[in-house]
């Protein structure tokens, strides 16, 4: 790639936040080819980027992609059909690297915080030890480490989400606004982070110079808990706040020095209380 070159970035699963992504690039002069399971191929192709219609859990062994600078692998789970986390995380991963050139830049690895699997309120980063309670969890984790152990790991980087909000997608809005009981402990933690700063995590973490496996958790670093958030957001819609059912564990708290020191992520939405007044 030459200095000041378009680049060709390569969006595998252009949900929530893969579209954000591969639209902001689009949005700056690169190729962007962006990889659906179907239905929104025509919508993609009418924002400028180039559509690839693929099922990962179901690529065919000869399946050639196309030689790009960077690979951003953000699928998320398709709850109608009858496909597991691993399928997705594991199997579908491994096929899409298979499936790379040689000439391949930088894969990103979109996972998630829940690798971690303590729940006393202890504060983790990218050192502390994962142990997943859930299968989420655990296809991501196994997901992390098939990347690191395959050729095209060499220059990967591996982003630990926190749980996505932002426009159409705030966490216990339908239940509050209905009035319903709502799930877990109110001590319990929620980690989070805007979809729009996600997004900037991964543009800063396809700018980051060479590294070898690099590890970054994403989130706002400053997470409520799911008392304090709860009664923010029937606040701001005007209802009571609901009363909560079940759940004694307290979660974890995740930092994002890491990810502010290293990658330079200025975060739009600071904490929730900013992100829900934008969404």
């Amino acid at each position: 790639m030459t200095p000041g070159s378009p680049c060709r970035r390569l969006v595998v699963g252009c949900g929530y936040l893969g579209r954000r992504v591969a639209q902001s690039w689009r949005d700056a002069g690169d190729q962007v080819y962006a990889a659906t399971r179907g239905g929104s191929a025509d919508t993609l192709a009418q924002a400028g980027l180039s559509p690839l219609t693929m099922d990962v859990t179901r690529l065919p062994a000869s399946i050639a992609l196309p030689a790009v600078d960077t690979v951003v692998f953000a699928v998320g789970r398709d709850r109608t059909a009858a496909t597991s986390m691993f399928d997705i995380h594991v199997t579908g991963l491994r096929a899409v690297l298979d499936g790379l050139p040689g000439s391949t830049g930088r894969v990103i690895y979109v996972s998630s915080t829940g690798v971690y699997g303590q729940d006393s309120g202890d504060w983790v980063d990218e050192e502390s030890e994962c142990e997943p309670a859930h299968e989420g969890g655990q296809a991501c984790l196994a997901g992390e480490r098939l990347l690191f152990a395959h050729p095209r790991g060499r220059n990967a980087i591996v982003l630990r989400l926190a749980g996505l909000y932002g426009p159409a997608r705030v966490p216990h809005r339908a239940a509050i606004a209905a009035g319903r009981l709502i799930a877990g402990a109110p001590a319990g933690y929620m980690n989070l982070i805007h979809v729009d700063d996600a997004a900037r995590a991964v543009a800063a973490a396809a700018a980051l110079g060479p590294v070898v496996g690099r590890t970054y958790v994403v989130s706002d670093g400053r997470p409520p808990t799911r008392g304090e958030y709860v009664a923010r957001l029937a606040a701001r819609l005007g209802v009571a706040p609901p009363r909560f059912e079940g759940g004694s564990g307290l979660g974890k708290r995740v930092r994002n020095a890491r990810a502010v020191d290293e990658l330079g992520l200025r975060l739009e939405y600071p904490s929730y209380r900013e992100g829900l007044a934008a969404s």
